[in-house]
């Protein structure tokens, strides 16, 4: 019996802040999210959190994304929290038919498509 390596397409990020859109922060994923790669994008993501303590839209471009695998799903989840904890809207745009099949199984569509953070729940309950 033989072994197969398969070959994984390192995580290249590229974070933007878009001219007139407030305080935004878009992160094109390229390449595949998984065990190796999944720390990269929590620790960028996170430093963009925690630096603009004014930011309120954290947008994930996915369209890029090659592959993702438990770790992967896991930290956009990681992700989802950090988010949710600082008011910011998590925006996971561009996604594949391949991502939305993952999120479809596993019941995590929409809890991270359709989240509302706090400072908008509070303003749906008045």
């Amino acid at each position: 019996m033989t072994s197969a390596q398969f070959p994984t397409t390192p995580l290249h990020l590229t974070v933007t802040r878009p001219e007139g859109a407030g305080h935004t922060v878009v992160i094109d994923l390229h390449g595949d999210l998984d065990y190796d790669s999944a720390d990269y994008l929590l620790q960028t993501a996170t430093q963009q959190i925690t630096d603009d303590s004014a930011l309120t839209d954290l947008h994930l471009d996915c369209a890029g994304l090659e592959a993702i695998d438990s770790m992967g799903l896991s930290v956009l989840l990681m992700l989802q929290r950090r988010t949710t904890a600082a008011d910011v809207v998590l925006h996971l745009e561009g996604r594949t038919a391949r991502l939305d099949r993952l999120l479809t199984i596993t019941g995590t569509l929409d809890h991270l498509t359709g989240s509302v953070p706090a400072r908008e729940q509070d303003t749906l309950a008045r």
